[in-house]
């Protein structure tokens, strides 16, 4: 007798546990529907297959790449923050208010024309008291001058916090604190792998040569084409994105990370995707198929950017831009290189007009002059 009376306590137990998890999977369901997410996260790595109407054939599996990403250069690991770093954008944005500066309209985030005219060397060599005119060196906390570079701070947060209750100021402040340090971490992988890549050539390291090339979607990788002509092509793909240029488009394709992709996929630069499992259907989308491109972290977001601007065939000029260019000051750079980017939105001239106004607008070119300081 007392041997059931255990199993039914048991069985009590077991049924009390099952019905409380159906509970929670009900209300999880309820919340998930309640706040619009229509998407299921999808794992790191910046590969999407082609849509059904491009040449799949031609491509090589998501999971190759994945794999060989692992073989030659992993991911970097990040230790996270809680919450995103303290960070005072006024005094950046009011820091040069001399004549002929750029400090811009703060609640519309666009120059005047009397801006766009500002000359691209007047930022170039940036000084500490340039970026504290209007205060002292206390007004930018996460910037402290290191040569002629200012280092940040390595605080990473994986999602933004819901700035659309923040004032003007405090939203642009948080989503630059937020944004910045994954940019310059995700510049310096590229840079890490570009160094790698020099080290094969120079070792005559042929097999990990085609390896990187086909990491980097270029074509002749299985033809047997010439080493030379992969490095060659291998050093134009494997590069730095300018950070006001990267800052400036996640400002547009997010709207200062208020967007519902950016809130609720880590969507900071607009991505498409071809399966409705990968990302936010948009309210009115020009393609029935497409969805905007989900993100576990925002950091797989920015690495997903770059990687589409450095092996994309719609941004072939953008690349040989830079390559050519790579000589310029990275405030230069970066508005030489906003002309390639038409066919990055449907907006075209006006999306192209848009960037350059941002960045003179809000003072992005004086975070080309950041670099992350050591740790994290």
């Amino acid at each position: 007798m007392a041997d059931l009376n255990s199993e039914h306590k048991r069985w009590s137990v077991n049924s009390w546990l099952l019905g409380v998890l159906i509970i929670l999977i009900i209300g999880q369901g309820v919340l998930i529907l309640g706040a619009g997410l229509s998407y299921v996260p999808i794992k790191s790595g910046y590969y999407e297959p082609l849509a059904a109407d491009q040449d799949v054939a031609a491509s090589p599996s998501r999971e190759r790449l994945l794999w060989l990403e692992k073989q030659l250069a992993p991911p970097p690991l990040l230790v996270w923050s809680d919450t995103p770093p303290d960070f005072d954008f006024a005094s950046v944005l009011n820091a040069d208010k001399e004549p002929g500066g750029v400090a811009g309209d703060l609640s519309s985030g666009q120059a005047n024309s009397d801006e766009t005219k500002a000359s691209v060397g007047d930022t170039a060599s940036l000084s500490l008291s340039d970026m504290t005119a209007s205060g002292t060196e206390s007004d930018v906390p996460q910037l402290s001058q290191t040569n002629s570079l200012f280092a940040v701070d390595p605080d990473y947060i994986k999602h933004l916090p819901d700035l659309r209750m923040m004032d003007v100021e405090e939203r642009k402040s948080v989503f630059i604190a937020s944004v910045l340090p994954l940019i310059l971490r995700a510049n310096e992988e590229l840079l890490m792998r570009r160094e790698i890549i020099k080290r094969d050539y120079a070792q005559g390291n042929e097999d990990r040569l085609r390896r990187w090339a086909e990491l980097y979607l270029i074509d002749g990788v299985d033809e047997d084409d010439d080493v030379d002509n992969l490095y060659a092509a291998l050093l134009v793909r494997v590069d730095a994105v300018p950070v006001s240029l990267a800052l400036a488009q996640a400002i547009v394709e997010s709207g200062w990370g208020t967007s519902r992709f950016a809130r609720q996929g880590n969507a900071l630069f607009g991505q498409w995707a071809w399966s409705e499992h990968k990302g936010i259907k948009p309210y009115e989308p020009s393609n029935d198929r497409a969805v905007v491109r989900s993100f576990p972290t925002l950091f797989d977001s920015v690495r997903a950017y770059m990687h589409n601007l450095n092996t994309h065939f719609a941004y072939e000029e953008w690349r040989l831009a830079r390559a050519e260019n790579r000589n310029l000051d990275q405030s230069a750079l970066a508005l030489r290189l906003i002309p390639e980017l038409e066919r990055y939105s449907e907006d075209g001239q006006i999306y192209i007009r848009k960037l350059g106004n941002l960045i003179r607008a809000n003072n992005l070119q004086y975070y080309n002059d950041t670099q992350l300081t050591q740790g994290n």
